[in-house]
């Protein structure tokens, strides 16, 4: 049996053991998907010592599981072949990130998942108010998955590995220096403005406030977490503090009262562009997709390679109607599977349901990552062409797939249930492999030959996938 789907058994198994200590039940029988606040509201009260009961035993078990595999299911992960995406833009897993598995677990072969129990236990939280109930959330709504790992796949469908993305940047050198360069990379265009360190991108937010918060305004770099993509910063603000003032510790809520608006619209910026930093590291060493399940922090995606595309036009290594061509596939709505319960889910992957989609969907956008950026517009054309031509052919596969399992789950379907998702292409994406993604902006300290080796280095094109539901639907079990 592959290690990969032996481990992945192993870290379920005990997911859902210390899940139904702390409970006194599974996840189904403890709540329905949209029932776990209220669960919590109602039964957790009394049983408090048996949650603290169940965390003292289960987080050591858990440390020592994360130990022995602290390699070996990220190394799996990248080994993994087939068309692969990994989940980002945030920490936490719950119900829409569970619907983004979901529907992409037909699209894609195997879906990889940052650890968000691991997240959790990972370092120290001091500024969540609730991290053990946060923690339990997160089991909750991960073990909806347990049967496609559980199920007789020759390789795992999901693969779900610690990412020490907290334990990274706070102790690790390397990636501290990373992170700042991309913070570099990112603001000074963005703000017009020459910066070398983070610190002065903090100096410029308070000393230069009025012209921080107008670049701000001007580029929509900042959107509040659930808040709509134009929204009027003072009321991003608002909202963001609404945010912090709900899920935050007192002491760390008012340490973000107290700053001046500028820099904490500063640092909340930074919260939301951190973990597309941490998702696009991954997405270029796993050699998978980014997919990303909120509208919100797809935003950020599509901003940040708006960016790299902006240099790679400068430069004339990609054109404009190359650019126009990528973002109308972003248009596109395809024919996803959403709202359909796990049970079948797992039988339709273990009869390789839409395989020849995905090896041709496989097969077209590998051009990508073979393609020189000299050669980007042509290939780009190319595979934008494929797709297209596949997403008709797909549509009337959902819905030959439909017909042939709504009579056997007859007690779960609803109309359309195979055709309620949609995923959207935001951008195909061209970042530099050997920079990503540090290197998305453009590095102004760059002389023109490292500039011009750059563009002889073949591209790690990433498919930026959004998941969502268009028409959304009491999502089924």
């Amino acid at each position: 049996m592959n290690d990969a789907v032996q481990n992945q058994r192993e870290l379920f198994a005990l997911l859902d053991e210390i899940f139904q200590k702390a409970t006194g039940g599974t996840p189904r029988a403890f709540a329905t998907l949209d029932g776990f606040n209220a669960a919590v509201r109602s039964s957790l009260p009394s049983r408090a010592d048996k949650v603290q009961n169940a965390l003292t035993w289960g987080i050591p078990k858990l440390y020592e599981l994360y130990s022995r595999q602290r390699t070996s299911l990220f190394a799996a992960a990248g080994k993994q072949g087939g068309l692969k995406v990994v989940l980002g833009g945030s920490s936490r897993f719950g119900a829409t990130q569970l619907d983004a598995v979901r529907r992409l677990i037909l699209y894609a072969d195997t879906v990889l998942i940052p650890d968000p129990v691991f997240a959790w236990i990972e370092t120290p939280r001091p500024e969540e108010r609730f991290s053990h109930i946060q923690l339990l959330e997160a089991m909750f709504f991960l073990l909806r998955l347990k049967p496609l790992v559980d199920c007789a796949s020759s390789y795992p469908l999901v693969i779900v590995f610690p990412s020490f993305e907290r334990t990274l940047a706070q102790q690790d050198v390397a990636t501290q220096a990373e992170l700042e360069d991309f913070y570099v990379n990112v603001y000074s265009p963005l703000l017009g403005r020459r910066f070398l360190t983070l610190e002065q991108i903090v100096e410029y937010s308070v000393t230069e406030e009025k012209a921080f918060l107008d670049a701000v305004v001007r580029k929509r770099l900042f959107v509040a977490p659930g808040g709509p993509l134009d929204e009027p910063l003072d009321a991003a603000i608002e909202r963001y503090r609404n945010e912090i003032r709900r899920y935050r510790s007192k002491d760390h809520v008012a340490q973000l009262e107290a700053m001046p608006k500028g820099q904490l619209v500063g640092l909340a910026t930074m919260e939301r562009l951190e973990p597309q930093f941490h998702l696009m590291q991954n997405a270029t060493e796993l050699r998978a997709q980014p997919l990303l399940a909120i509208e919100q922090q797809a935003y950020y995606f599509k901003l940040l390679a708006s960016l790299k595309e902006d240099a790679l036009e400068s430069q004339q290594i990609i054109s404009a109607e190359t650019r126009a061509t990528m973002d109308a596939l972003g248009q596109k709505d395809l024919a996803w599977l959403s709202n359909v319960g796990i049970d079948a889910l797992v039988e339709m992957r273990m009869n390789n349901e839409n395989e020849k989609f995905r090896e041709r969907l496989s097969k077209t956008t590998s051009l990508l990552a073979e393609a020189d950026l000299a050669d980007m517009d042509r290939v780009a054309a190319e595979v934008i062409r494929s797709i297209g031509s596949m997403v008709n052919e797909h549509r009337q596969e959902a819905l030959k797939i439909e017909d042939k399992y709504k009579p056997k789950y007859s007690g779960m379907a609803v109309k359309g249930w195979l055709s309620v998702g949609a995923a959207l292409i935001p951008h195909l994406a061209p970042l530099v492999s050997a920079v990503a993604p540090v290197f998305l902006a453009g590095n102004y300290a760059q002389t023109k030959a490292e500039e011009h080796r750059e563009k002889r280095k073949l591209a790690n094109s990433l498919l930026g996938i959004v998941s969502r539901a268009k028409d959304r639907l009491r999502t089924i079990e």
